[in-house]
């Protein structure tokens, strides 16, 4: 079984769109949204899709992702909702996690205004780093993963923020995790977008060091 996670904060424009592909390109697929306490219409509208809605504690990306994980139970597949990734690769995802561990959407092409010029900058800076740091050439940036359900229970997750990402592409390294990158071309987004190129970058930046060095026996 696998569960396709999708957290959510104020994406009423896009969840509805974003059910719809989902249901249409996977067989009677377990959806369940985790909803950061939307204050427009997201969780009333995925309720009428009838998938699953779970709520987190509003700390971030990395807590919401982690009481899904806790709340399936199963390997999963989760992904933004704003029209960033390429909903038709799931199947893909979830046929490779009957081998893999990890699999991770490889951005290899940034499609027209996907990602303003300093948010370019900072993502070739963050993946130039992590490879020197892990020796792989992973991103650990990207939001769309498959993970089983085994992997997740050896990590011990524990980040709250925009941090999760790399926890989990840096755990995956340090751990021998079998990995598997699917190339994918990431898009402009629907909505604005909620990462705040400092704040959320020095996130980053501490979860690459902290797991690099910290003991994960």
């Amino acid at each position: 079984m696998v569960s396709i996670i999708l957290p959510t904060k104020n994406e009423e424009s896009c969840i509805g769109p974003t059910i719809t592909r989902i249901n249409e390109i996977c067989h009677s697929p377990r959806i369940v949204v985790v909803d950061g306490n939307s204050t427009d219409r997201t969780v009333e509208i995925a309720k009428k899709y009838g998938v699953e809605v779970i709520f987190d504690h509003g700390l971030g990306k990395g807590e919401a992702l982690r009481c899904a994980f806790d709340h399936v139970q199963d390997d999963v597949v989760f992904l933004d909702v704003d029209g960033t990734y390429p909903l038709e690769l799931i199947p893909d995802f979830i046929e490779e996690l009957a081998e893999y561990d990890l699999v991770v959407g490889e951005r290899v092409r940034f499609d027209g205004d996907a990602l303003p010029r300093l948010f370019l900058v900072g993502d070739a800076l963050s993946r130039g780093l992590f490879r020197l740091l892990y020796s792989s050439r992973v991103d650990n940036l990207s939001g769309l993963r498959g993970l089983r359900k085994e992997a997740i229970q050896r990590m011990s997750l524990e980040s709250d923020d925009f941090g999760i990402e790399t926890e989990i592409t840096a755990k995956a390294v340090r751990l021998g995790l079998k990995i598997k990158k699917i190339p994918i071309t990431y898009t402009a987004r629907t909505g604005n977008s909620k990462f705040r190129p400092i704040q959320d970058g020095i996130i980053v930046l501490k979860a690459m060091f902290r797991y690099r060095f910290k003991d994960l026996s």
